[in-house]
């Protein structure tokens, strides 16, 4: 049922029109806690509400920004690094296509093809971003640059930032947090010869044009820990998982099991439907309303009564990306 469900973006080049398609297009994933991870096709930060997980935590907390952006550099063998941030890099994006509701890039780099998925697992703040060649043999070394700004999504993209951040890692496990006082990010690098190299830096005056267009403050800072560097194959993908969950949810599913996890929970979405909204547009739709039903992480004592009583508090956001319920 839903592996029928493909929306597909083609285009043959990173040419002046197709490339503003690439940066008006937005994708957007929700977690059912009313956290989510949106952003352009094209990877470039436009929004303040841009991020590839926005985790929704109890208040007085709210939805935070916790991990703004990932640069990716792809290196094959006997050939120069490529980076998607810039222009060059754009032009490899071969394709994106949303596979029941999920977001899929294509990257192409001459015969070797490299796809991209994205996948929030449903109650968690968490997000999984796996890389996989598309054809069997060889390899594709991958950078990748995590950035953070640690706010909340409604605020200004350059507001200031009170303290410093702080990295710490134990064996493959690494956590930033903002000192004094801040959720923790932890991040983690699932795949072939994975490894993480400590380069602290700062990332000045990133551009927001869509904020610019709307009167709003544009220009604001990013903090990079380092890198982290893998092999990917299309035996083995690469995987990063970021989470502001306690490390025992995080290791709860690995990526494999969580992508698996949530298709099947979308194929129960359909299955429940009424048979109009099982197949075509209508299933669309029905996965598309789905990401607006949440249950509220900051109403602790209504939950507490709910799951008294056996049942759960349910309540609808009134529009992604700034409204509540």
């Amino acid at each position: 049922m839903i592996d029928t469900l493909i929306r597909r973006i083609e285009w043959s080049g990173a040419t002046p029109g197709e490339t503003e398609r690439l940066l008006t297009r937005e994708w957007l994933v929700t977690n059912g806690l009313g956290g989510y991870a949106s952003g352009t096709v094209a990877g470039v930060l436009t929004r303040r509400y841009h991020g590839l997980l926005i985790a929704a935590l109890p208040a007085p907390l709210g939805r935070l920004v916790m991990l703004n952006h990932v640069s990716e550099t792809f290196t094959l063998p006997d050939a120069d690094p490529v980076s998607i941030d810039e222009e060059q890099g754009i032009g490899h994006l071969s394709e994106f296509r949303l596979e029941a509701g999920l977001p899929v890039w294509r990257f192409a780099f001459g015969a070797t093809v490299v796809e991209k998925r994205l996948v929030l697992p449903h109650g968690q703040n968490t997000v999984h971003v796996t890389y996989q060649l598309v054809e069997p043999g060889g390899a594709v070394q991958l950078t990748l640059r995590p950035a953070v700004h640690f706010r909340s999504h409604d605020a200004p993209v350059n507001q200031h930032i009170d303290g410093e951040y702080a990295l710490t890692a134990v064996d493959d496990r690494y956590e930033i947090s903002l000192r004094p006082q801040t959720p923790t990010l932890r991040l983690r690098m699932d795949g072939r010869h994975a490894r993480f190299t400590l380069e602290s830096r700062h990332i000045a005056e990133v551009p927001y044009r869509v904020e610019r267009s709307l009167g709003y403050d544009a220009m604001g800072d990013l903090w990079c820990p380092g890198s982290f560097t893998v092999d990917v194959t299309s035996e083995q993908p690469a995987t990063l998982v970021a989470s502001s969950e306690p490390w025992n949810i995080v290791d709860a599913l690995t990526p494999q099991a969580a992508m698996a996890a949530e298709r099947e929970r979308r194929r129960r979405l359909l299955r429940l439907a009424p048979p109009p909204a099982r197949t075509g547009i209508g299933a669309e739709l029905a996965l598309a309303a789905d990401q607006f039903i949440i249950s509220p992480a900051g109403r602790v004592e209504d939950g507490a009564r709910a799951h008294a009583a056996g049942d759960e508090v349910l309540t609808v956001i009134a529009g992604y990306h700034w409204f509540t319920d």
